[in-house]
C-alpha cells in the first residue's frame, strides 16, 4: 500500500515521512513546493496544492491512506479525488481548539472543524487526531534567546499539557497502518502540564542561564505570533491561550495508553533542540 504525506515539510509530516519509510512502508511526500522538501532517499515527493484541484488525482494514485493537514480550502473536492482514486482511510491532524466552548466563534477552532465535518462526511475510514500545544511552539522565542533578550509572550500563565511532535506522529503511524484507531477521534497531549513560565525555565535549566519570560501587550503578541502563524488565524491563537490561563489543565491525553510507549516530556523536546536557542 501506498500512503500519501500531505504538509510533508511540516514538523509532524517530515518526521511521519520518516518513521514510515524507516519501517518499510511505500510512502509518498505531498507539498505545495515539492522543489523545497528533503525526504529520505527512496522517497517520491509530487505537488499537492488545495487551491490546485489538477494536483489532485497524479499525488492520490495509487494511495490507500492518507495523512491530511486541517486546510478548509479545497477539501471537499480533495476528498471526492481521493474517493475516486480508491483511497480508503484518511488520518486528519486537527486540534483540541475544537472543544473550546466558543468553537463555531473562534477561527482556529473553525478551520479544524470545517475539515472534520468534511471527513466525516465522505465515504473513507477517519482518525481524527486533536492534538492540543506543540512543543515547537516555544521556538518563536528563539531569536530572543539566543541574543540574550526577555522574551515577550502573551498569557504566559497559560497552562497546557504540551506534547512532542513525536508522540503525534507516533499516533499518526498506527493509525496508518494498522485498524486500530479506525474511525476514531483522539485528544492528545504530553505526559505533563506546563505554563510558559515553566517551559522558560526548563530551558533556562539546559541553557545554564536564566530567560527572562515577560508578558507581552496583545497587539505585540499578535505581532510576534503572525511570523509564524497565519494571520487569520492569529487572534483565535491567543484567545485559546487565555482561556487555558485558569489551571483546569490536566495531563489526561498522554499517547502512552495508544502507543505503550512514555510520553515525551517538553524537557526531552527541549534538549534534543536545543542548538535552536544557542
Amino acid at each position: 500500500m501506498t500512503i500519501l504525506v500531505t504538509g510533508s515539510r511540516g514538523g509532524i509530516g517530515a518526521g511521519l515521512v520518516h518513521r514510515l519509510h524507516t519501517s518499510g512502508y511505500d510512502v509518498r511526500a505531498a507539498s505545495r513546493a515539492p522543489e523545497k522538501a528533503d525526504p529520505p532517499a527512496g522517497v517520491t515527493v509530487v505537488p499537492l496544492d488545495l487551491a490546485d484541484a489538477t494536483t489532485f488525482a497524479p499525488a492520490l494514485a495509487g494511495v490507500s491512506s492518507m495523512f491530511l493537514y486541517a486546510e478548509p480550502t479545497g477539501i471537499d473536492e480533495l476528498l471526492d479525488a481521493a474517493v475516486s482514486a480508491g483511497v480508503r482511510r484518511v488520518v486528519l491532524l486537527s486540534s483540541d481548539s475544537v472543544n473550546l466552548p466558543n468553537a463555531e466563534h473562534s477561527a482556529l477552532a473553525r478551520h479544524h472543524l470545517l475539515v472534520e465535518r468534511a471527513l466525516r462526511a465522505a465515504p473513507l475510514t477517519s482518525t481524527v487526531l486533536r492534538p492540543g500545544g506543540f512543543a515547537t511552539m516555544t521556538l518563536g522565542w528563539a531569536e530572543s534567546i539566543r541574543a540574550g533578550a526577555p522574551v515577550e509572550q502573551g498569557y504566559p500563565e497559560a497552562r497546557l499539557d504540551v506534547i512532542h511532535p513525536d508522540d503525534i506522529a507516533d499516533v499518526a503511524e498506527l493509525a496508518l497502518t494498522t485498524h486500530t484507531l479506525d474511525d476514531e477521534t483522539i485528544s492528545l497531549g504530553g505526559p505533563e502540564v506546563l505554563g510558559f513560565r515553566d517551559q522558560a525555565r526548563i530551558l533556562g535549566e539546559l541553557l545554564n542561564r536564566e530567560i527572562e519570560l515577560r508578558e507581552a501587550a496583545p497587539e505585540q503578541a499578535a505581532a510576534r505570533l503572525g511570523s509564524h502563524v497565519p494571520a487569520p488565524l492569529v487572534a483565535a491563537v491567543l484567545d485559546y491561550w487565555a482561556q487555558l490561563s485558569d489551571g483546569r489543565c490536566e495531563a489526561s491525553r498522554s499517547a502512552e495508553p495508544i502507543t505503550g510507549r512514555p510520553g515525551r516530556t517538553f524537557r526531552q523536546w527541549a534538549t534534543e533542540n536545543l542548538a535552536w536557542f544557542r
